[in-house]
C-alpha cells in the first residue's frame, strides 16, 4: 500500500505537473490560440534566454565541476546502446545506413533539456540539477556528431567533406547556447567571484519562468503524430528508449556503487523520452523524418508511465 502511495504522490506531485503543462503547449496549438508558426519566437526565447540563465545560476550557485565520473559512466552505456541499436536497424529492420543512423539516434538521444531540467529540477534542486548538467554538455557532443557521420557516409562523401560535417556539428554544438552557459558558469566558477547582486536578481527573474515555458513550448512544438506510422521502427525505438537504455544504466550505476541522488538522476536521464533534435536529423537527412516524428511523440506520452514507475520505486 505504501508504495502505492508512492507512485500516487509522484503522479500527482511531479508527473501530471509536467505533462499537463505539455499538454497547455499542445492545446493553444490546437485551439488556435497561438499558431504554430509563433512558436519560433517563444522557443528563441526559452533557448536563448531562460534557460541559459537557469543553467548559468544552477552552476554558479551550486560550485560543482563538470562530473567527468557522471559523463564517462552515462555515456559508456549511451554510446552502445545507440551503436546497437544502429546495428540493430541494418540488420532486423532492414535499414540504410542513414535510417539507421536516425533509428539509432531516437534509441539513444534523451529530451534531456525541455524535459529533463523541470522534471530533475522539481524534485532534486539545484544539487541535481548540477549533476543532469554534467550530462547536457556531452549529450549533443557525443550522439550528434556519431549519427551525423553515419549519415554523410551513407551519402558516400568523401574524407574532407565528412571531416567538414564533423567539425561544423561539432561547432554546432558548442555554439548553443545551452552548451555556452554551461560552459561560462564553469569558467565563472573558476575565477572564484560571486555574481554581482544585481545581476543575479536578473537571472533568478529570467529562471523562474524557464521550467514552465519551455513545457509549454514543448508540447506546442510536438509533431502531429500519424497513426500509419506507427510500426516496429517507433516501437522498437520507444522500448529501447524507455526500457532498455535506463535498465542498462541501472545496472551500470549499481555495479560501480554510484552514490546518490546521482545514480538515481542518470537513470530518470537515461529513461527520458527521444528528444526532437533526433527529428532534426532525420528532417535534415530526409531520412525516417515521420517516423521519427512519431517516435518523439509516442515515447513522450509512454513516458508519463516509465518515468512514474522509475522515480517512484526510487523516492
Amino acid at each position: 500500500m505504501s508504495q502505492l502511495a508512492t507512485i500516487a504522490s509522484t503522479l500527482v506531485s511531479v508527473i501530471l505537473p509536467v505533462f499537463g503543462l505539455i499538454v497547455v503547449g499542445r492545446l493553444i496549438i490546437r485551439f488556435g490560440i497561438v499558431d504554430r508558426s509563433e512558436t519560433k519566437g517563444l522557443t528563441g526565447l526559452i533557448f536563448w534566454v531562460l534557460l541559459p540563465s537557469l543553467l548559468f545560476l544552477s552552476i554558479v550557485g551550486s560550485r560543482t565541476p563538470p562530473r567527468l565520473d557522471v559523463i564517462g559512466l552515462y555515456f559508456a552505456v549511451a554510446l552502445p546502446v545507440f551503436a546497437l541499436s544502429v546495428l540493430g536497424g541494418i540488420a532486423l529492420l532492414r535499414m540504410t545506413l542513414a535510417q539507421a543512423a536516425v533509428f539509432g539516434l531516437n534509441a539513444a538521444f534523451g529530451n534531456t533539456v525541455l524535459l529533463g531540467i523541470p522534471i530533475v529540477s522539481a524534485i532534486w534542486g539545484g544539487a541535481g540539477l548540477a549533476i543532469l548538467l554534467s550530462i547536457i554538455a556531452a549529450h549533443s557532443l557525443l550522439l550528434l556528431p556519431a549519427a551525423t557521420v553515419l549519415v554523410e557516409l551513407d551519402r558516400g562523401e568523401h574524407r574532407r567533406r565528412l571531416l567538414d560535417t564533423v567539425r561544423e556539428t561539432v561547432l554546432g554544438s558548442l555554439k548553443n547556447p545551452i552548451i555556452s552557459s554551461i560552459m561560462a558558469a564553469t569558467a565563472w566558477n573558476g575565477t572564484g567571484l560571486p555574481v554581482p547582486e544585481a545581476l543575479r536578481r536578473i537571472l533568478e527573474l529570467l529562471a523562474q519562468a524557464a521550467p514552465a515555458l519551455a513545457l509549454i513550448s514543448l508540447g506546442a512544438s510536438l509533431p502531429v503524430l500519424r497513426r500509419a506510422t506507427i510500426g516496429p521502427p517507433v516501437l522498437a525505438a520507444t522500448v529501447i528508449k524507455l526500457a532498455v537504455m535506463p535498465l542498462c544504466m541501472g545496472l551500470a550505476v549499481a555495479a560501480a556503487a554510484v552514490p546518490q541522488p546521482a545514480a538515481i538522476i542518470m537513470v530518470v536521464t537515461a529513461a527520458l523520452p527521444t528528444g526532437a533534435n533526433a527529428f532534426l536529423l532525420a528532417h535534415r537527412s530526409g531520412a525516417m523524418m515521420e517516423v521519427s516524428a512519431a517516435t518523439v511523440v509516442v515515447a513522450t506520452i509512454v513516458s508519463v508511465a516509465t518515468l512514474t514507475a522509475i522515480i517512484s520505486t526510487a523516492l
